[in-house]
């Protein structure tokens, strides 16, 4: 039993080692473009346990939507996260939606394979919610700050609720 679990442990170990994880990033930036989004970064490391993505620009439909200082990706086959820390709105937006994040999180899990977790603190308060593959859906709970409330965006895409202010939308 014990040289079983051995097997089983050094097989799991060797998949997330030797998971070309450069090229599953380059697969995803290939889908992307097909949803009008382009990743613009400055290195890609592969570090064995995970993947790290520095100095990242987001653009979607041509237009500089974020700026992020580094991403870390742990694609581990049963517990999936991606971390972007220093988030800030991108210089085509700035005007419009000024925003500044400590870091967004997104995870997924095998216990729960349709369903991602998201969760993200910063300068426009505290965010958490899910986002439900199967269906193609996506639902946030929001803790605002004071300031982040009274701006327009805001007020367009949150919904005052009794859970507090929610954002659904459907992904296509």
């Amino acid at each position: 039993m014990r040289k079983l679990l051995l097997l089983a442990g050094s097989i799991y170990l060797a998949l997330i080692f030797l998971m070309p994880k450069e090229e599953l990033f380059y697969t995803l930036e290939t889908f992307l473009k097909d949803q009008k989004v382009m990743i613009v970064k400055e290195s890609i490391k592969d570090r064995l346990f995970d993947l790290k993505i520095k100095d990242v620009k987001l653009f979607y439909d041509g237009i500089e939507t974020a700026q992020i200082d580094n991403i870390t990706v742990k694609p581990w086959l049963f517990y999936n996260s991606v971390v972007a820390k220093n988030l800030s709105s991108g210089k085509d937006i700035k005007k419009m939606f000024d925003f500044k994040g400590e870091y967004v999180r997104l995870v997924q899990a095998f216990w729960h394979p349709f369903v991602a977790k998201i969760e993200a603190k910063g300068n426009f308060g505290k965010i958490w919610g899910k986002i439900f593959l199967k269906e193609g859906k996506i639902k946030l709970i929001c803790e605002p700050e004071k300031s982040f409330k009274r701006s327009q965006i805001f007020r367009e895409l949150f919904k005052k609720r009794d859970e507090g202010y929610v954002y659904e939308s459907v992904i296509k």
